[in-house]
């Protein structure tokens, strides 16, 4: 008698945890549709913390994937190569040296002229020498300008028919043109003598603007006796004879010694100053 009445109270407590779980799944879906259901807060902080890690990682991998992508981009269109070369400052003479000098040619990649920025600026001003400074730029993408500062224009070198400008450090431009600017002297043997040349250059740099401007042509005519001896032509038609060392210092007497003459001559400057005709 009392085993059946023990089964008989498992049973009916069994069923009722049945219909309490039952009830507890139904409420459950219920709120879970309804939105109302929220997960275990510390599986969600877990979660938040791998999506902020894995973002993390993924950012440094997308950023270099881009770039190598915006690069790779860049460097097959027309922008990525030279559109034109322009030269601020100096003659067409200069441009045309600087321009070849500077070993640039058109749709070059602009990848090999950015990092040898320096490079080609000191070529420029190595091969030319009557360049000062050269600044390299970049504008509208892919147009190069070279922006030069020039020493002051002495006259021309002569050399094989050809005419090379001189600059007031003595160096002269490495292209030479057919055709000059005549209001400079020109320089004419001075061909094997690059010492005497640029000595000479800073002797007429030195010489007053307005005497300068009376100079048309200096011959270099060493003797046994002066190996700096030069023969210079004026534009009216005299002649002087000096050295190179003491050439600024005396030729700039030159219009006082002209005052004094009553014919057309030759001054000799070399020692002492004293004049006489032409034969």
């Amino acid at each position: 008698m009392f085993k059946k009445e023990n089964n008989k109270s498992s049973s009916s407590k069994f069923k009722k945890w049945r219909k309490l779980q039952e009830k507890r799944r139904l409420e459950h879906e219920k709120a879970q549709h309804a939105g109302r259901y929220h997960p275990d807060p510390g599986l969600k902080m877990t979660n938040s913390i791998q999506k902020r890690r894995l973002f993390r990682k993924t950012i440094p991998l997308l950023t270099i994937f881009g770039l190598t992508a915006l690069i790779s981009l860049y460097s097959i269109m027309p922008i990525s190569r030279l559109a034109s070369l322009d030269v601020s400052g100096g003659d067409k003479q200069t441009k045309n040296a600087v321009i070849k000098a500077s070993g640039l040619n058109y749709y070059e990649s602009l990848f090999s002229i950015w990092p040898d920025k320096s490079k080609i600026e000191k070529r420029i001003s190595d091969k030319v020498g009557n360049v000062k400074s050269v600044k390299l730029s970049i504008s509208r993408f892919n147009h190069v300008n070279l922006a030069i500062t020039e020493y002051r224009t002495i006259g021309y070198v002569e050399r094989d028919n050809l005419y090379y400008k001189l600059s007031s450090s003595g160096m002269t431009v490495n292209y030479g043109v057919e055709d000059f600017d005549g209001s400079y002297p020109v320089f004419y043997g001075f061909n094997n003598n690059r010492r005497l040349l640029k000595d000479m250059a800073l002797q007429v740099d030195s010489v007053d603007r307005k005497v300068r401007g009376c100079i048309s042509e200096i011959h270099f005519e060493p003797s046994k006796v002066d190996p700096e001896r030069v023969h210079v032509y004026m534009n009216d038609g005299n002649e002087v004879i000096a050295q190179i060392s003491t050439f600024s210092r005396k030729i700039n007497y030159y219009p006082q010694y002209t005052a004094k003459m009553k014919f057309k001559g030759i001054i000799d400057l070399e020692v002492g100053a004293y004049a006489y005709p032409k034969n």
